[in-house]
């Protein structure tokens, strides 16, 4: 099946469902429930068809802050060119400098999973980015400031229409870890990863971050000439490939991905870096529905970038074991356990020193 067929049938079915939730005939076609004589049935199945039409709503609203942002609309002075070579702004006077007063070997960039909503990380997050700073060459410059699903660079509680709510999400988050709001953050992020894939809305979207990506590059005194690392974890994987393009065009310097449990279409990006390390466990379920959602990385697609890529050797896989997506169980977690002794963050991290001292 073609990836054109398969947009055609996706589009087939997104029309029907709307004909169906919002079309007058409805009513024969989803009031079997009356049937039942149930006021409880029939309140849920309503709530259902009105949370259905509110998602599809959401998704087409989904690139339209790219979209604001490239025309302009906010005010914010966010560049909406990138030079092939570095501007001298983003060559700044102070740099960081190590102990020992050399210039920084590397930048390494960290763009966060789908739950990401303020400019602070959940405990479990933050422990890990601790953790491998704490880890890194003095010569690497971490940056940890990137909203990864706003072309903006604004968190969802910020300065936003809605954010008040995202707001009352996160306290109801804070209070009770087992609420089941979070679904509201994941969703309106996941649509922000299925804009970047996108081959109409994706380059301004990718475009955006990457402008994102460089002001805070700019902010730490980056050094031009210096290699980047995009850090991504979950659909933040995705979103540093984007940005991989628009940053190697702009930067022109060696560009590495290390994804972490990363949802990535493999359509864009790939062909503009050095190497992409992807590490993955066998419980991660949403990984595996992301390496078959997109086509370009079904095995038989061997002229896609995703396969050339992992032909040359560019694209290096790393098998976690018995490791979820996320949260307790994921591969981020210090308590969880593996068979051979070693906790999940652990593990991780020996990888991810391993990727890093091969790299330097």
């Amino acid at each position: 099946m073609s990836w054109r067929m398969l947009k055609y049938g996706l589009a087939i079915l997104l029309a029907v469902g709307a004909i169906v939730l919002l079309s007058p005939a409805n009513e024969r076609w989803l009031n079997w429930y009356l049937t039942f004589n149930s006021s409880f049935l029939s309140l849920v199945v309503d709530l259902l068809r009105v949370s259905a039409i509110a998602l599809l709503i959401a998704g087409l609203l989904s690139p339209f802050e790219a979209l604001g942002w490239w025309a302009g609309w906010y005010g914010d002075g966010i560049e909406t060119r990138v030079d092939v070579h570095l501007p001298a702004y983003l060559s700044a006077p102070v740099c960081d400098i190590d102990a020992n007063g050399k210039s920084p070997a590397r930048y390494m960039v960290y763009l966060d999973g789908i739950s990401q909503s303020s400019e602070g990380y959940p405990a479990r997050v933050q422990n890990f980015l601790d953790t491998l700073s704490a880890a890194l060459p003095e010569s690497t410059v971490f940056i940890q400031d990137i909203m990864a699903y706003s072309a903006l660079n604004r968190p969802l509680t910020g300065q936003r229409p809605f954010s008040a709510f995202w707001r009352w999400v996160n306290r109801i988050e804070a209070r009770f870890p087992a609420s089941p709001l979070d679904v509201f953050i994941n969703l309106r992020n996941t649509f922000q990863v299925a804009v970047s894939t996108d081959n109409r809305y994706g380059p301004v979207f990718n475009r955006g971050t990457a402008q994102v990506i460089l002001n805070s590059l700019r902010q730490r005194g980056y050094i031009p000439g210096t290699p980047i690392t995009l850090l991504g974890y979950s659909g933040g994987a995705q979103v540093a490939l984007g940005a991989a393009t628009y940053l190697k065009y702009a930067l022109d310097v060696p560009i590495e991905v290390i994804s972490i449990a990363g949802v990535m279409s493999g359509n864009n990006g790939i062909a503009s870096i050095e190497r992409l390390y992807h590490m993955h466990g066998s419980r991660d379920v949403l990984a595996q529905i992301g390496a078959m959602m997109f086509p370009k990385r079904w095995p038989m697609m061997a002229w896609s970038n995703w396969n050339l890529a992992k032909a040359k050797g560019r694209v290096k896989l790393f098998q976690l074991g018995p490791v979820s997506h996320s949260g307790p169980k994921g591969p981020i977690d210090p308590i969880a356990v593996l068979p051979n002794g070693c906790s999940h963050l652990e593990q991780t991290m020996a990888i991810m020193l391993e990727i890093i001292n091969y790299e330097l």
